[in-house]
């Protein structure tokens, strides 16, 4: 069997690839990329020259307070999506009447609007298109091509050097409609269209 034929899982957790990231810009909507950039991240667009460092998340994001009133003790708690500014939220006491601002615990999603989006800035990321009810994603073009790889592959083999479970690599997580080899065709002609996106 030819090697294009065959794929043997590299032992690849996703957090292996979350080493830079090709996205939306948050102003023009051209290609962006976030790349390591002393000791931070910087994104750079390549479209309007755009660049950013990270301070502003443009993603999902719940705000949530659990406290004791300050005035009557009684138990306190809130949560709701706010936007990448808002820290605080307005809680009044049921119990004694008391409404004061808190300060909020911010917890940061992987998808927005339907869209997977960054890790550093949550901007949706570039690679991405709906397949049927589903989302097809990459992180850059190496992710891309690595996923190609394996929809190519009529056999496909797990990996023998694994760090930590089995069940924690990436291509043993993959959503099972990128795993069926019914989707063969559709996911490779899905993925050429991504592969040559400037728009």
């Amino acid at each position: 069997m030819s090697d294009q034929k065959r794929f043997v899982d590299p032992g690849t957790h996703l957090s292996d690839l979350a080493t830079h990231f090709v996205v939306c810009c948050p102003k023009c909507k051209g290609r962006a990329l976030i790349n390591p950039y002393e000791n931070t991240w910087r994104l750079a667009c390549t479209k309007c020259f755009h660049v950013e460092e990270p301070g502003h998340w443009y993603g999902h994001l719940t705000a949530y307070v659990s406290v004791k009133c300050r005035e009557c003790h009684h138990p306190l708690t809130r949560n709701t999506a706010v936007d990448g500014q808002w820290k605080k939220l307005k809680l009044k006491c049921p119990h004694c009447g008391d409404e004061t601002e808190y300060t909020a615990h911010l917890s940061r999603h992987s998808m927005h609007h339907g869209l997977m989006t960054d890790p550093v800035f949550g901007l949706p990321l570039w690679l991405q298109k709906s397949f049927g009810q589903d989302l097809f994603w990459a992180y850059h073009y190496e992710h891309l091509s690595l996923l190609e790889q394996y929809v190519k592959a009529k056999l496909r083999e797990r990996s023998i050097i694994a760090r930590g479970s089995k069940n924690s690599l990436m291509f043993s997580r993959l959503p099972a409609f990128i795993r069926k080899a019914g989707h063969r065709v559709e996911l490779l002609k899905l993925i050429k269209e991504l592969q040559i996106k400037t728009l």
